[in-house]
């Protein structure tokens, strides 16, 4: 019973590791892992030591442009589940225009 948990474990954390891999990375350094199509938002995984924030800044202004917004409001970074990443959120909105 014990090596049969053991077994499982292993595969559990050898296609959590493998799938972690499979997102996509930007030339940035980044990677998108979530998108809210209701809140127009958008997360991204980094490493902070690697990231290319002007790549990163230009990637979700053109991302948000596409959708016909002309602002981008970052979110607080947060830790992420993989040591040494952060993520965060950047929402999508309208600059006030008088």
């Amino acid at each position: 019973m014990a090596l049969n948990n053991r077994v499982l474990m292993g595969l559990a954390i050898g296609t959590a590791i493998l799938l972690t891999g499979c997102a996509k990375q930007q030339p940035g350094g980044f990677t998108e892992v979530a998108r809210d199509k209701v809140a127009h938002t958008y997360q991204f995984r980094y490493q902070p030591q690697n990231l290319d924030q002007t790549a990163l800044n230009t990637y979700i202004s053109q991302r948000c442009a596409q959708e016909g917004f002309d602002k981008v409001d970052p979110l607080p970074e947060g830790a992420a589940t993989l040591p040494g990443y952060k993520t965060r959120w950047f929402q999508c909105n309208y600059s006030i225009k008088n």
